[in-house]
């Protein structure tokens, strides 16, 4: 009999550990300091951002996806999924209305008062705020272990910090380059401190300028650029329309010498502003930026 029982288990066992439908409850806290439990990996997901919705589908969930913001446009398969508006303003309704197992959502984009909406219809709601490239790859952990995707995210991290190792490796050995990098023409402002593109800069090899003066996204007057004298200055694609220059908008810059020798680049703001995968793809491009031959 007992042996009977043993064969019985072996035989069990792998459906008890593996079928997601059993599998025990999970527990994740979240960047507010907040348990979040589900009784077993999620299945119907809402996203309310589009960096959220980035780790989903590189996570290799996005058939788990149900709903996502207007913005969410990366992968192009994104762009499929049913829209609940956008990330300040999306709609209560619509998010309840497809009847998910886990809502996830930004403290960058969301509001206070769509968290307390949300959280109360007894929906888990998962918060995920990164602000660093550990940060990052923490979402991307929780958000496996959330999604029954785990070993899926063991392999995407471990990939993730392969490439900044080699960045790191590649820019230590290279003189630090005065860079500025320009997130709103008007009014102007700057990537500063306490920001993950802060940090993409410095691993990089850059100084970021911007890092010294006050908030995360400082305001900058145009003298203020002139006296910093960046070596590189970067554009957020999306603030400078096609054929402009920043010389054209700003004449006095002439003399500075990121103008005068040519060095201002445009990135794309989707790519270096979201703290998802592709903050990887952002540092290696700004690496090449800021050590490109003069």
């Amino acid at each position: 009999m007992v042996f009977c029982r043993v064969l019985l288990f072996a035989a069990i066992a792998p459906i008890l550990f593996f079928h997601p439908g059993l599998r025990a409850q999970v527990n994740v806290v979240d960047d507010l300091r907040r348990t979040v439990s589900l009784p077993r990996p999620a299945e119907r997901i809402v996203s309310l951002a589009p960096s959220i919705t980035e780790c989903l589908f590189a996570l290799g969930a996005a058939d788990r996806v149900t709903g996502v913001t207007d913005f969410c446009n990366y992968p192009p398969e994104a762009r499929l999924k049913p829209r609940v508006g956008g990330m300040i303003n999306p709609s209560i309704e619509a998010v309840v209305g497809l009847e998910p197992d886990l809502i996830v959502l930004s403290m960058e984009g969301n509001i206070r008062e769509d968290f307390r909406r949300l959280t109360s219809f007894g929906t888990p709601v998962f918060v995920s705020n990164p602000r660093t490239l550990e940060g990052i790859y923490g979402s991307l952990r929780a958000l496996g272990k959330l999604t029954g995707s785990e070993e899926s995210a063991r392999h995407l991290v471990a990939g993730l910090e392969s490439r900044e190792r080699a960045v790191r490796s590649a820019a230590a050995g290279k003189p630090p380059v005065r860079v500025l990098l320009i997130v709103s023409l008007q009014p102007l402002m700057c990537a500063g401190s306490n920001t993950f593109i802060d940090e993409l800069l410095r691993i990089a090899g850059g100084t970021n300028l911007a890092s010294r003066a006050r908030g995360t996204y400082p305001s900058y007057s145009r003298e203020n650029v002139i006296t910093d004298d960046p070596e590189v200055i970067i554009v957020m694609s999306d603030i400078l329309a096609g054929g402009a220059t920043l010389e054209g908008l700003f004449p006095e810059w002439g003399s500075v010498d990121a103008v005068r020798k040519g060095r201002v680049f445009r990135i794309g703001a989707d790519v270096v502003s979201r703290p998802g995968p592709r903050a990887l793809d952002a540092l290696e491009e700004l690496f090449h930026i800021l050590h490109s031959p003069q």
